[in-house]
């Protein structure tokens, strides 16, 4: 049976986010079980998001005008080999390396899967962002709860077999995306200079900054929720259910977010949204009891899911169609990236410190605080949407 083509793009959407929800919230702990330091782990946990402040904009520029099926193909299956490698035995310096291969084609796979989804949605209304990006949240999910019965069964390096084997399907199924759907055709010349000044206007810079801040505050969420969980006395099980709920809640903010920003609009979202994390930072900070912080994860998907929608809009608005993968490329550059990359450091400083996760988590919430408060006097209103 031959997949429609909002299929294919929620299928990629599972299996890439599938290989995100592997190794991403594990990584850290794997780094640890190895005998790193928190500076060395900091570091190579940067390796990834400093890939994608360096390099992102280029690869966005480069599917924009390379095409977006023959950027899949590649980016997919050279990520693939990097993971592969990522289970042997290596030196800091060989990890470093090793890492640095594999978030440079990583990186690239989901600014594009977004251009091809507000592709699509452009063209057939009846979709939005929203409803096909949820399908990754259902594959973030689902490895929650399978990637921990293998570490619990073997140990933490499963968690880079189980990503490979994610990407080597995005690989064989980028093959079927259609040649006719692979970018916007334009006669226009491309050039960096040119795109930088055409579409980082003031309203955008906002929007980065605010990503930015957020993404420093709540990187250690994402890389260090293993390493907090197991403080409080979790076993891997837990851990990876607790992942699979942040998943399961996601679905309906993603499925729900066109209507609930039709709602209350953009501003008012992101408002609540950034609100939301500031609590959920809070709660993580008073959980003693590892079971107690499941039900903080109900806030995942507001915090995160609603949140990113907001953003992939907002950045869609504000930029012109031709260079759509570019300014998606910016956004994840300034949330995966710049921002990622100042959390990990501030973040594996302080627990060098031997300052615990949860009070990490207490110093963060006043950081995201004071960007709600910002926000509400730099953000005035939602922005008309682009057409060109």
């Amino acid at each position: 049976m031959r997949l429609t083509e909002v299929n294919r793009l929620r299928l990629l959407y599972f299996l890439i986010l599938s290989c995100t929800a592997s190794w991403l919230p594990l990584f850290a702990d794997n780094l640890k079980s190895r005998g790193l330091s928190g500076i060395q782990i900091g570091i190579i946990l940067s390796v990834t998001p400093i890939s994608m402040f360096l390099v992102q904009p280029f690869v966005g520029m480069l599917a924009d005008r390379w095409g977006f099926r023959r950027s899949m193909m590649v980016y997919s299956l050279m990520a693939t080999i990097a993971f592969f490698l990522l289970q042997l035995d290596a030196s800091f310096g060989m990890l470093v390396v090793m890492t640095v291969f594999m978030s440079v084609f990583y990186n690239g796979l989901q600014p594009v899967m977004d251009s091809l989804t507000l592709q699509l949605t452009q063209r057939d209304p009846t979709f939005s962002y929203g409803s096909v990006r949820l399908a990754g949240a259902a594959g973030w999910a689902v490895t929650g709860i399978v990637i921990g019965y293998f570490i619990d069964a073997l140990d933490t390096r499963v968690i880079f077999l189980y990503s490979g084997a994610s990407l080597l399907l995005v690989f064989l199924l980028s093959t079927t995306i259609p040649h006719e759907y692979t970018k916007e055709k334009s006669t226009e010349e491309f050039s960096f200079g040119s795109a930088l000044r055409e579409i980082v206007t003031p309203s955008l810079l906002v929007i980065l900054m605010a990503f930015f801040l957020v993404s420093a505050a709540a990187t250690t969420i994402w890389n260090f929720y293993s390493i907090y969980m197991k403080e409080n006395g979790a076993s891997a099980s837990l851990v990876g259910f607790g992942l699979s709920l942040q998943g399961l809640c996601e679905i309906p903010f993603f499925y729900f977010s066109d209507a609930i920003i039709r709602r209350i609009g953009l501003r008012n979202t992101l408002l609540l949204t950034t609100a939301a994390t500031a609590l959920r930072l809070l709660l993580y900070s008073l959980v003693t009891v590892p079971e107690m912080a499941l039900p903080i994860e109900i806030l995942h998907g507001l915090s995160w899911s609603l949140f990113w929608v907001a953003g992939v809009e907002y950045t869609n608005r504000l930029v012109a169609v031709r260079w759509r993968a570019t300014g998606q490329s910016l956004l994840y550059a300034a949330y995966f990236g710049i921002g990622q990359i100042t959390g990990n450091f501030w973040t594996g400083f302080l627990y060098d410190q031997h300052m615990p996760i949860a009070s990490i988590f207490f110093l963060n919430f006043f950081v995201v605080a004071l960007i709600v408060v910002l926000l509400v006097f730099t953000v005035k209103s939602a922005p008309r949407p682009a057409t060109s």
